[in-house]
């Protein structure tokens, strides 16, 4: 297990034997809130659980806490080969914080460890109208949609279309612009997608099916039956699309590659278009093959009754154990990495804010030397829609079974077969996981 003490700067320990494990029973339904932080020396645990770094923990929370309370410092553990949420939990080895998604909230109150947000929210007079309305949406209906709050939301992933500038040079095509649908960028990627002296093009790299259905904030399953609800017109239009994207002639390659990444783009040169989420994108990619050709962004492309949406908010969050015996102390952490200072210099360094504040939109990226003169503006003009609701414990498996549908597309199945075997498929994955 890989442990990172962070203090005054970040050291390596051996142990966890400075973990916080807390002593509440897991039944507790009293919020116990302490009228102030102590002044004695504590060791906060935070799991990371969704991709940050360590200099982004240390400069977003380890120093912006200790300028205000020189008496914290940290554990941070990394998800990681025993360290999954279970294995800690099995070991009685529960952090006080846990850096996590959205989406990974039900796996959380399986585990029966966040703490409902409410009590403290109310007391230390947090204001919820700072943030993203449909970010405070998505962890409200995560955490079950009867009003408990198991997170704050801290950070969002806001995805853009990159553009290879020469190769639309090269080709004499038009450049895409912001706002465009769907079948105007697929009729782009046609005039895009040739092969000439021994070079392959590619016009556009198709994003994931249900990336696509993002799009429409599409539910998954009927939570009265616990049946798929893909097998209708909504979604026979998200898997018609993916098809064309596959279909036009020139894409396939002997290879049979499907999707291409932010680093294929940026190293081959030959990608002319691709969907990225951009904070991810600007946080894995090496800046020194950024500069290879000319690029830019667009709005994330919709399909025409949802220009103006991008795809459904997926936030990343921070969650307090109902165990930690520094339940306070911890909400202190929570609302210091959510303040408008910190937020805004997440905003700076590529992270999109949680936080609804306008001003963290024309601050982006502004540490960010390689995406400099870009159309920067461009990418919030696709906002984030709502989720999908209802939400349930089955969503992952639709999703996975609808993402491995494009390679039967691929293979030549017309959409109603791919869809009727899909909706076959993802029903028996659930059956199976309720026999369990």
């Amino acid at each position: 297990m890989n442990l990172i003490r962070f203090a005054s700067s970040i050291v390596l320990i051996t142990a966890l034997a400075g973990c916080s494990q807390g002593t509440g029973a897991k039944d507790d339904k009293v919020v116990s809130v302490q009228p102030k932080v102590t002044n004695e020396p504590i060791t906060l645990t935070l799991y990371q659980h969704a991709a940050i770094s360590n200099e982004e923990i240390d400069k977003f929370i380890v120093q912006p806490v200790q300028k205000k309370y020189p008496n914290i410092s940290f554990n941070i553990v990394r998800k990681g080969t025993g360290t999954n949420p279970e294995e800690l939990v099995a070991a009685g080895i529960v952090p006080d914080l846990i850096y996590t998604t959205d989406a990974n909230t039900p796996l959380w109150r399986e585990l029966d460890v966040p703490e409902d947000l409410s009590t403290l929210i109310k007391s230390n007079n947090l204001d919820l109208n700072r943030f993203d309305s449909n970010a405070i949406d998505a962890v409200k209906v995560y955490s079950g949609g009867n009003g408990a709050m198991y997170a704050l939301p801290v950070a969002q992933n806001i995805a853009g279309l990159l553009y290879n500038k020469d190769i639309f040079d090269k080709f004499a095509v038009p450049y895409p612009k912001d706002g465009m649908n769907w079948d105007e960028i697929i009729q782009l990627a046609r005039k895009l997608t040739k092969t000439e002296n021994g070079v392959r093009y590619i016009g556009l790299s198709p994003d994931t099916v249900s990336r696509l259905g993002y799009g429409l904030s599409l539910p998954y399953v009927n939570p009265a039956t616990n049946k798929t609800t893909i097998n209708n017109d909504n979604w026979k239009k998200v898997l018609t699309t993916m098809k064309e994207m596959i279909d036009i002639p020139g894409f396939l390659g002997e290879d049979k590659k499907l999707t291409y990444g932010t680093n294929d783009f940026f190293k081959n040169g030959n990608i002319a278009m691709l969907t990225a989420w951009v904070p991810d994108m600007i946080a894995s990619v090496d800046p020194s093959i950024t500069d290879k050709f000319q690029w830019d962004f667009v709005s994330l492309p919709n399909y025409s009754e949802a220009i103006g949406t991008g795809r459904i908010i997926t936030p990343h969050t921070i969650m307090l154990n109902k165990q930690s015996k520094y339940k306070n102390e911890a909400f202190q952490v929570m609302s210091i990495f959510t303040s408008d200072e910190v937020q805004a210099e997440m905003s700076k360094s590529g992270k999109i804010s949680a936080l609804a504040k306008a001003d963290f939109q024309t601050q982006y990226g502004a540490n960010v030397p390689f995406i400099q003169g870009k159309n920067i503006s461009g990418i919030f003009k696709s906002k984030t829609r709502k989720i999908n609701d209802p939400l349930t414990e089955y969503d992952a498996l639709v999703r996975s079974a609808l993402d491995a549908a494009s390679k039967e597309l691929a293979a030549g199945k017309d959409v109603n077969t791919v869809l009727r075997e899909t909706e076959e498929k993802a029903n028996k994955a659930i059956d199976e996981k309720l026999k369990k």
